[in-house]
């Protein structure tokens, strides 16, 4: 049964989750590094993933080669990269048999991933920020 956005918002992103980054970087002025220190400020662990960066720490945690590197299964799998450079990404978690959400992040939408990951079973977000939905709809303050 698919779930709904605001179903997905109030499980995974009002409520902090563990999330993988794909294309997660060091540098400041990527908007990347950005949502990763806001989502981190916020409670939610965070999975680096960059062959670039693999070995080294971004904002504490220590960055992975691969979505094969991760050590335990995540709630999302956030793509921050271009669609010309998510195959193996999307290759990888369609294969697996757990069920993350997958998240493309505004720039990194990729039509023909989100239909095999949708055919998947998986749960697809698109063209919509972590950072902004969860500072719109989730805090508090």
């Amino acid at each position: 049964m698919a779930l709904s956005f605001d179903e997905i918002r109030e499980r995974f992103v009002c409520k902090p989750s563990t999330v993988a980054v794909v294309g997660a970087s060091s540098k400041r002025e990527r908007p990347v590094y950005g949502v990763m220190r806001y989502l981190q400020g916020q409670g939610f662990r965070l999975f680096p993933v960059n062959p670039a960066y693999a070995g080294q720490e971004i904002l504490g945690e220590l960055c992975l080669e691969d979505l094969n590197s991760l050590p335990e299964a995540v709630d999302v799998v956030a793509f921050f990269l271009d669609a010309r450079h998510q195959e193996e990404s999307l290759s990888f978690l369609a294969s697996q048999e757990g069920r993350p959400v997958a998240w493309f992040q505004p720039g990194a939408e990729n039509g023909e991933g989100e239909r095999l990951l949708r055919e998947k079973g998986f749960e697809v977000v698109s063209g919509l920020c972590l950072m902004q939905i969860h500072r719109s709809a989730c805090r508090k303050d």
